[in-house]
């Protein structure tokens, strides 16, 4: 834990986050899970679950903490279904 004061002179406590997430990456392991599972999945399901339910990616930007919008692209995962879905719903009629 560090501990900081903050701005009304109070002293908390918190996480790094580097701890919090080899904390979450530590859960992973003790649940069995595959390597390749790390913080980081959270943020892409997070991500990818924002976009699907049609939030913009400048509000996904905003919620993960990103300054630029090109930052957010790594955090999207979107599923082959959800890529058909897509194509077939294109209007050809034109």
């Amino acid at each position: 834990m560090k501990r900081r004061v903050n701005f009304g002179g109070e002293v908390i406590e918190y996480l790094a986050a580097d701890s919090l997430q080899n904390c979450i990456t530590s859960l992973y392991r003790a649940a069995g899970l595959a390597r390749g599972y790390c913080s980081h999945s959270d943020r892409r399901t997070f991500a990818s679950r924002l976009v699907t339910q049609g939030h913009s990616l400048e509000t996904v930007q905003i919620l993960l903490g990103h300054l630029h919008l090109d930052h957010v692209a790594r955090y999207l995962d979107v599923s082959q279904r959800e890529r058909h879905e897509a194509v077939a719903a294109i209007d050809l009629s034109c």
